[in-house]
């Protein structure tokens, strides 16, 4: 399968690169973007490295897809968004995003996932995707107002979800029908 390029008015969605690893480690070492994310804050370039060879197999192996999010005017990745995974059985996927704070509370994660979002409930999709989730930490308001602008529903809080930092975490999870875009 070849790697889906969407664009919008403002951005590419395109895969990454090696050339993204110092962008994607500058994401995911800045205690801004960790405090919110299910994640260890990255300490190395290596694990930035890592997590690009992670969404490569995870494409490779149609489970999932991970998009560079990039400026359409300059090509500055700016950060990443996809479906960390997705169950063909039931029909379902998991939406995942993030951006460097320097671009957030501008739209680019609206836009960059309302078309990501509009693409897998498409025919062009290469199976049918009934349903979206999104797990949410409660503390993430920018992120929970991000979901329910473009349609998603709050259904409820996963209690001790996740585990990071030594920690079991809440989730409240959120979820899009294709029958809601529709509405």
């Amino acid at each position: 399968m070849q790697f889906p390029i969407r664009t919008t008015k403002r951005l590419t969605l395109n895969s990454l690169n090696k050339n993204d690893v110092n962008t994607l480690f500058t994401i995911f070492s800045d205690p801004q973007v960790i405090e919110k994310y299910d994640v260890e804050q990255f300490t190395q370039v290596s694990e930035a490295s890592q997590l690009i060879d992670y969404f490569d197999a995870r494409f490779e192996s149609d489970t999932g897809i991970r998009w560079a999010i990039r400026l359409k005017s300059t090509g500055e990745m700016i950060g990443t968004c996809g479906f960390t995974h997705w169950n063909k059985y039931d029909h379902s996927a998991v939406i995942g995003y993030e951006l460097c704070p320097k671009f957030w509370g501008k739209g680019y994660a609206t836009e960059a996932l309302t078309e990501i979002c509009n693409f897998i409930f498409s025919s062009e999709f290469h199976f049918y995707v009934h349903r979206i989730e999104a797990l949410i930490l409660p503390i993430n308001t920018p992120s929970k107002v991000l979901v329910e602008k473009i349609g998603f529903k709050h259904e409820g809080i996963l209690r001790g979800k996740c585990y990071w930092n030594n920690d079991f975490h809440d989730m409240q999870m959120f979820g899009l029908l294709r029958t809601d875009l529709r509405k």
